[in-house]
């Protein structure tokens, strides 16, 4: 394992790289995975997780892509996502969430709905 210390946009994060893991990669700081502008955790298969203070979170797309191209959205740790379902899956499985709470395709827009995130309109044409 290569330990060693980089500064990105001012702040400094120690990485781990392990190349009997075929070069493996996790930034930490405080001892938490935790990267500001990208994936905290790069496996060598091209699988990724964004992570802030230890748990999963990412805002402008997904904090986990696997190599298969399953993605998982999260924010602070919970699956959520308010422009789609938060876990969408190789072989088109989906599965939506709002602050870590499991909904129906019907039951997340209404929810999206209910909150003010969109419209009647958006929610009639995902519906249809």
């Amino acid at each position: 394992m290569k330990t060693y210390k980089v500064i990105e946009d001012g702040i400094e994060y120690t990485i781990e790289e392990h190349s009997r893991m075929n070069g493996n990669k996790y930034w930490y700081l405080n001892g938490k995975y935790h990267r500001i502008n990208g994936p905290a955790i790069e496996y060598s298969n091209g699988t990724k997780y964004w992570c802030l203070n230890g748990k999963y979170h990412r805002i402008n797309g997904p904090a986990c892509e696997w190599s298969d191209g399953s993605k998982y959205w999260y924010l602070d740790g919970k699956y959520h996502r308010i422009n789609g379902a938060a876990i969408e899956w190789t072989d088109g499985s989906k599965f939506w969430f709002l602050d870590g709470i499991e909904y129906t395709k019907k039951e997340y827009y209404l929810e999206l709905l209910k909150r003010g995130l969109i419209t009647k309109k958006d929610a009639f044409i995902e519906l249809i």
